[in-house]
């Protein structure tokens, strides 16, 4: 298994791993034209918005990913963490999100947000585990999936 950044070729592989993930959940559809053209030029979109998005790879399979973007001084946001459902419980997802807490940190971000689907409650536990809280924001999509997300935050702490 392979951790790397991920090209704009690979976008065809990253968005047919996220409509497999969203099979387990009822109602929940991919729209990429719509909801998430990003993922059409995956490299170039964080890229261009001084962010990083990597993918793990076995056999040439894209099986995870996961990016973030820097939204102000202040803050950094993680963005499409997904994890093929047999590579889950492995460690992939968390050291993905190490990984990203390591470049806050170097960079002195004060915090890390990300937005979550109400639905992924397998998340939700991951996140806390990480020390993620559940912020009091919640926001509404109004996309085909009718998506309600949660937000969480982990404050990052400077020691010095």
């Amino acid at each position: 298994m392979k951790l790397r950044l991920a090209r704009n070729k690979d976008a065809s592989q990253i968005i047919s791993l996220i409509k497999k993930c969203y099979l387990d959940y009822p109602n929940c559809y991919l729209d990429v034209k719509n909801d998430s053209p990003e993922l059409m030029n995956v490299f170039s979109y964080f890229k261009e918005k001084n962010g990083k998005f990597w993918v793990y790879e076995t056999n040439n399979k894209v099986i995870g990913c996961m990016g973030y973007l820097p939204i102000s001084q202040k803050y950094i946001e993680i963005h499409k963490l997904y994890i093929d459902k047999k590579y889950r419980n492995k460690g992939l997802a968390k050291k993905l999100i190490l990984k990203v807490e390591n470049i806050a940190a170097k960079k002195n971000f004060k915090y890390i947000s990300l937005w979550t689907d109400t639905r992924f409650k397998e998340a939700h536990e991951m996140y806390r585990k990480l020390n993620y809280k559940k912020s009091k924001k919640t926001r509404k999509l109004y996309d085909i999936s009718n998506t309600s997300e949660y937000n969480f935050k982990k404050n990052l702490i400077k020691y010095s």
